[in-house]
């Protein structure tokens, strides 16, 4: 009788699980970062974060912070051996975060136009990243999916 041994674990997917809670972590303390570069408003200098709008208003950031609860479950998905609909998801979540990172510094400043913020800048690095990372650090050819 012939024992089967047990599969060993992909460093790929194990690589890629790590650069997505690492990139969920990151995406998730972006919202408290600045988002926009005001500048001097009205003779003082105003602070807009994810949560907190210049105004007082909530802001944004929850969006944001799902995204990144998005990106911690795609690498659950893929450390619980469902590798290929783990990538999909962190390829889906890593381009709606690029693209909700633009729409929130074209569409979000109102009349004000203001540029980037660190925040915003990171979260759509992060956008790339994980997108770039699920590329590379994807199955070597689709039979091993």
């Amino acid at each position: 009788m012939a024992v089967d041994a047990p599969k060993r674990s992909d460093r790929r997917e194990l690589a890629l699980t790590s650069v997505l809670l690492v990139a969920a972590i990151a995406a998730g303390a972006t919202s408290l970062m600045p988002w926009r570069d005001v500048g001097a408003r009205f003779g003082a200098s105003a602070v807009e974060t994810g949560w907190m709008r210049p105004d007082g208003s909530m802001g944004r950031g929850w969006v944001f912070v799902a995204l990144a609860v998005l990106l911690a479950i795609s690498g659950v998905l893929i450390a619980g051996q469902r590798a290929a609909a783990g990538r999909v998801l962190a390829s889906l979540t890593g381009s709606l975060m690029v693209l909700a990172a633009i729409a929130e510094w074209g569409l979000g400043a109102g009349a004000a136009r203001t540029g980037p913020g660190l925040g915003l800048w990171v979260e759509l690095t992060i956008g790339v990243l994980v997108v770039i990372a699920v590329g590379v650090l994807g199955p070597k050819n689709d039979a091993e999916s």
